[in-house]
């Protein structure tokens, strides 16, 4: 079944879609580059922004699952782009650092998104760049907002299995 949504929603989200496509280009040179999936790229943008986070915040800035992001890294660091330590202040956690071939492809893939992304942006005047700034920030608050209902719904649930398994 459908959903009907109101005319300036469906207009807004078609827009997005059509929006979000033109990133395809660059992509698609960084998978052909590096072989990387946009998960990855997205993974090691994270890392490289805060090395050293652990499996559990990779997953929540992914909005993944820990097991999704065991899978991701083990790839990752077969292919030399991070490397996984014990953590010091946990000898049961893990930490990810990025090495020379991750921090490379971040450089580039934050260098051709940024530029990519300013030559889309640079005709819009102040008034429209401060109006989709607002909307965004908007729409990732929502976003996360959701990822944290998500992740005590499946608390939630967890618990109850737990709970009853055990009876």
């Amino acid at each position: 079944m459908t959903e009907t949504l109101r005319p300036r929603l469906e207009a807004a989200m078609d827009e997005f879609f059509r929006a979000s496509a033109l990133f395809e280009q660059v992509r698609l040179r960084m998978w052909d580059s590096e072989g990387l999936t946009v998960t990855q790229l997205r993974l090691l943008y994270w890392v490289g922004e805060d090395e050293g986070l652990s499996n559990a915040d990779l997953a929540d800035r992914l909005y993944v699952t820990r097991p999704s992001v065991s899978a991701l890294l083990d790839r990752l660091e077969r292919g030399g782009f991070i490397r996984r330590e014990i953590s010091p202040s946990d000898r049961r956690g893990i930490c990810i650092w990025l090495q020379e071939r991750g921090r490379n492809a971040v450089a580039h893939l934050t260098k051709e998104s940024r530029e990519f992304t300013r030559r889309l942006m640079e005709g819009l005047s102040d008034q429209d760049l401060e109006d989709m700034q607002v909307s965004l920030a908007k729409m990732v608050a929502v976003g996360v907002e959701a990822r944290q209902r998500d992740l005590r719904a499946s608390d939630d649930r967890s618990s109850s299995l737990a709970g009853a398994g055990s009876r």
